[in-house]
Parts: C-alpha cells; structure tokens; sequence
C-alpha cells in the first residue's frame, strides 16, 4: 500500500471517530455537509469519494483540522 493510501485509511477512520465520539449518526452527518445518508456511509466505508469541499465542510461539523503534507493547516475550525 503507498503512503497515499494509507494517509486516505487514515483519514477514513479519524472522521468516523470523531463523528462517533459527537455522537451523529451518518444521516446526520450527511446532512450536515449537503450529501444524503448513503453517500455519506459509502465514503466514510472508503467505497466512494466526496468533492473536497465536502470534505472540509465535515472537518468544520466535527471540529478537527485537516493538516495538508506541507505543513499549512487547512482549519476546519473557527
């Protein structure tokens, strides 16, 4: 597995997490970010991608920052 990958599984699995510990369900979740409850569980499965705009408005909903490889901080939070 290359080092991208294992970055995505990451990711994967510390937004679920952080989802989990907020205590919202998936169709929440999805809610939240414009997408329905299916999309929002195929992607958080890996099975399917989200625009990044998706992806950063879910950092917002859960409160945690995406740090990008070069060291800026794309903040999630205000």
């Amino acid at each position: 597995m290359s080092n991208w990958q294992s970055d995505y599984l990451t990711l994967h699995t510390r937004l679920r997490q952080a989802r989990q510990s907020k205590r919202l369900t998936q169709a929440s979740a999805g809610e939240r970010i414009g997408v329905c409850e299916r999309t929002y569980r195929d992607f958080e499965a890996g099975r399917t991608d989200l625009p990044a705009a998706h992806v950063f408005r879910l950092a917002h909903v859960l409160g945690i920052k995406i740090i990008i490889s070069d060291g800026v901080i794309a903040d999630g939070v205000d």
